[in-house]
């Protein structure tokens, strides 16, 4: 795994991210950009899951994963959430900076956006801004506003994404601990739910007797990562 940065003009700072490249030498890959991404390595024990899935399926072996690190809790909810300072500069350093960025001299196949919370509801924003560049949404306990799901309803022509859909049955009870709201994160996900089916993507949803916890994230990334694989 390599660690890297980039210096972002969008975001006026520096971003982290690490690289876990893929385990073949085929000449065109996959790209999985997961947001939240020191938190999926120290909490739940993504490159383990991961590599372990690789070694049992060939097919995930092209898989290239980028981990983002949005900063301290402040600057996360500022480029995560809706009403952050900086929501739509986040977007722009996603797509300006830090895709071309990674992708350069690569033969990109498909794209991948994984995210718990917050990092989940930036996922969907991004790949709503180009839906035609994303293969596969894994979306854990989405913290989805209305605008959110709004931005999602408004998306025009086919998408054709792939979404596995995953939420606690007891998450409405959330409270924001930047914002004091409870954020209704159950509800939230049942709307974005129908909305999604609506635009006729290819919808996993499921839910559990759960809160909004890691150890939960962590529980059920092996069959969110399972998704990926063809």
């Amino acid at each position: 795994m390599k660690q890297e940065v980039i210096a972002s003009k969008y975001l006026n700072r520096e971003i982290a991210y690490r690289i876990i490249p893929p385990a073949s030498n085929r000449k065109s890959v996959n790209m999985l950009y997961v947001q939240d991404g020191n938190d999926y390595l120290e909490l739940g024990a993504f490159q383990e899951t991961f590599e372990t899935l690789v070694n049992q399926h060939s097919s995930l072996d092209n898989w290239m994963v980028v981990l983002i690190h949005p900063g301290t809790s402040e600057e996360r909810w500022h480029s995560y959430h809706h009403r952050g300072d900086s929501f739509h500069h986040y977007i722009s350093f996603m797509y300006e900076e830090l895709i071309p960025k990674v992708e350069k001299n690569l033969i990109v196949m498909k794209r991948a956006a994984l995210g718990d919370s917050l990092a989940a509801n930036i996922s969907v924003n991004i790949a709503s801004k180009k839906p035609a560049m994303w293969n596969h949404l894994l979306l854990q306990s989405a913290a989805i506003s209305e605008e959110d799901i709004t931005a999602v309803a408004a998306m025009e022509g086919p998408v054709n994404w792939h979404v596995h859909q995953t939420v606690g049955m007891y998450e409405d009870e959330f409270i924001s601990p930047i914002t004091k709201e409870q954020l209704f994160i159950y509800t939230r996900n049942i709307q974005l739910q129908q909305v999604l089916q609506e635009k006729g993507v290819h919808l996993r949803f499921d839910e559990e007797e759960e809160s909004h916890l890691w150890v939960y994230w962590k529980r059920i990334l092996p069959n969110a990562l399972k998704t990926l694989i063809d």
